[in-house]
């Protein structure tokens, strides 16, 4: 496996020193740092320049131009005004390719119209972006250019084996929309086994990984009235980042999924059904982060698509004790999505788990109208606080620290280093 494979596909976050950095120095604008990175891969890297122009040229952009296409960043009046575009791939003055990245930023009021305009017929536009934005991005891509007569409404997106989404637009144009994981497999694919481009990918990977994890904003009304296409996806998105900090939080292994009921359960249920999620190992108990879009997120009393708790079977504090952190996080949560919910009408607190319950579980407080570093700042402290009765009562039994795959050390064992 590629080397910059294991950055993008998440173990670590800010593993690569680029991403260091970013960090360090509090980037303002991530887009810029990452598309001016990109650039750099593709000017330093004939394969990797090779691949990309391949990836953005249809049919209709002649061979000989294909040759000779070179990559700028930051060029201005290739929007075909005055603004800037962030990699613009011209032949000599003529735009035959532009790509620009996102992240949590929203369009312009010139995207991507001026851009397609600008372009010679038979070029395209490349927007790269989080997963999760795609569903809402290709829809408002889509109306902006169906407003602006370049394409039919209705017209379907047509994907490609390379994980890049185009839709057909007049004058032989075409627009395309993709993830940067699948950009970086493109162009990592290029020169395979290629040590310094495998490097450069490392770096550029890092910086991905770092803003990718940056939290889109929540309105009130989507925490609690359940969610399809770009809601859902910003759900998955969150719980990852909360599974992400939470184990961070209990230093141990990153590794959600979805998980399937058990096979007699039926409708309605005792346990959670078909939820996403990570529950953690051995001394924190069966401690959950789960969202359930089938039974709970958008149902009456539903305060938040993200909820923790404990599967009581996997309990190795007492009962007795164990339920008393329970209802001590509960009343942490009821308290904090008061405060951050006041403009909702008037919800009644959330019931708490009978103590002979298969799963006691409680609404993880999001706070709407934020978004990426402020986000993610709220939710690590909101982490903190709902894990203090946890934390304090495994210190308070010994039970220090838990083993990757639920296995608790014995008293001086060495536990062993997460490897995912």
């Amino acid at each position: 496996m590629p080397v910059w494979t294991g950055v993008i596909q998440g173990a670590a976050m800010n593993t690569s020193v680029l991403a260091h950095l970013a960090e360090r120095f509090k980037v303002p604008h991530p887009e810029t740092l990452v598309t001016e990175a990109l650039c750099f891969v593709l000017n330093r890297h004939p394969a990797a320049r090779a691949a990309m122009v391949a990836l953005l040229s249809s049919d209709a952009v002649p061979q000989e131009v294909r040759g000779r296409v070179e990559f700028s960043s930051e060029v201005a009046g290739a929007d075909g005004g005055g603004g800037r575009v962030d990699i613009a791939g011209r032949a000599g003055s003529r735009t035959w390719m532009s790509i620009e990245g996102k992240f949590g930023a929203p369009l312009t009021d010139k995207q991507p119209v001026a851009y397609l305009r600008a372009l010679e017929v038979g070029g395209s536009t490349l927007l790269v972006c989080p997963a999760p934005r795609i569903p809402d991005l290709r829809a408002a891509l889509a109306a902006r250019t169906a407003a602006a007569g370049l394409s039919v409404a209705g017209e379907p997106w047509r994907a490609e084996p390379s994980g890049v989404e185009w839709l057909a637009l007049g004058g032989g144009r075409r627009m395309g929309i993709t993830a940067w994981p699948r950009l970086l497999a493109v162009l990592g694919d290029a020169a395979p086994g290629g040590r310094e481009l495998e490097s450069d990918l490392y770096q550029l990977g890092g910086i991905i990984t770092k803003f990718e994890d940056e939290l889109v904003g929540w309105t009130a009304q989507e925490l609690t009235a359940g969610g399809v296409g770009g809601t859902f996806a910003k759900a998955l998105h969150t719980t990852r980042v909360l599974c992400r900090i939470v184990g961070a939080e209990l230093e141990a292994p990153y590794a959600p999924r979805w998980h399937a009921p058990g096979k007699n359960a039926v409708l309605p249920s005792t346990e959670l059904w078909d939820w996403y999620g990570q529950e953690f190992c051995g001394a924190w108990s069966g401690l959950s982060v789960c969202m359930e879009p089938t039974s709970y997120w958008g149902l009456e009393g539903c305060r938040s698509p993200l909820r923790v708790g404990f599967r009581t079977a996997a309990a190795q504090l007492s009962h007795d004790r164990l339920y008393q952190v329970y209802l001590a996080m509960h009343r942490a949560a009821d308290r904090l999505l008061d405060r951050h919910q006041p403009d909702l009408p008037a919800l009644p607190a959330t019931d708490r788990a009978d103590r002979d319950a298969t799963w006691w579980l409680l609404p993880f407080p999001l706070r709407p109208t934020i978004a990426g570093a402020e986000a993610a700042a709220d939710l690590r402290a909101t982490v903190q606080m709902l894990l203090a009765p946890l934390r304090d009562e495994v210190a308070r039994t010994g039970s220090a620290r838990c083993a990757p795959g639920g296995v608790v050390p014995q008293q001086g064992a060495e536990v062993p280093v997460p490897t995912d």
